[in-house]
């Protein structure tokens, strides 16, 4: 059963769902990824190249994550 404090769910627009059901199949070529996992892989290369950009300008993020 899944545990209902781990995940959340998402609305899209019916064109937001296909433009995402079409990068799940072209993300990471040669691999199909679930909507989930392309979601997952979009939020954290924005957070990664969001995290860089601040190292490059001299900035740190001092906050600390919550699990």
């Amino acid at each position: 059963m899944t545990d209902k404090w781990k995940y959340n769910s998402v609305s899209l627009k019916n064109s937001t769902y296909s433009n995402l059901n079409d990068l799940s199949e072209t993300l990471v070529p040669g691999v199909k990824l679930s909507k989930a996992k392309a979601i997952e892989k979009l939020i954290a290369d924005k957070n990664k190249a969001k995290c860089s950009s601040r190292d490059i300008k001299g900035e740190h993020n001092d906050q600390e994550t919550k699990d």
